[in-house]
């Protein structure tokens, strides 16, 4: 199965055009980005969408608010498409930032699961999630953390 592991951007970056794993400052990026286990990884991005961290940005100051979640839909759509699963680390994002997720995985019908709660004390259970999911293994999935959200799951 192929899945695609993504978190919100930070609001803290760098200053000048770099990947975007270097461009964020937050520490949850790089956390979430070294638990990947072999799943995609992408950061979902108020400006840009869902981007890779490879992806070479410049410095920007946006929040993602409804308005601009409407344009990006479609962006977000398009990206997730050829994945069998999403996984959201949604531990310190905004609630847009998961309705856009949620939204594009909507309209794919495609399954997503959201994991982290604020505190992030759900980031030592993503691997374990991944590598079911990458296996399409799904029971007993809603029971690896408290935060689990599952959406679109047949």
């Amino acid at each position: 199965m192929k899945v695609l592991l993504a978190t919100a951007c930070g609001g803290k970056k760098n200053i000048g055009k770099r990947r975007a794993l270097d461009l964020y400052k937050s520490s949850r990026i790089k956390a979430v980005y070294n638990r990947r286990n072999g799943a995609d990884f992408a950061v979902l991005s108020a400006k840009h969408g869902l981007i890779y961290p490879d992806t070479l940005i410049k410095e920007y100051e946006k929040i993602l608010d409804s308005k601009t979640a409407k344009k990006l839909l479609p962006k977000v759509v398009e990206f997730i498409k050829n994945y069998d699963f999403v996984v959201f680390f949604k531990g310190g994002s905004r609630e847009e930032y998961r309705n856009l997720i949620k939204q594009a995985s909507k309209e794919l019908n495609k399954p997503i699961i959201l994991i982290g709660n604020r505190n992030q004390e759900d980031i030592g259970k993503l691997e374990e999630l991944l590598l079911k999911c990458t296996k399409g293994d799904l029971v007993g999935i809603e029971n690896i953390a408290p935060s689990v959200e599952i959406y679109n799951i047949p």
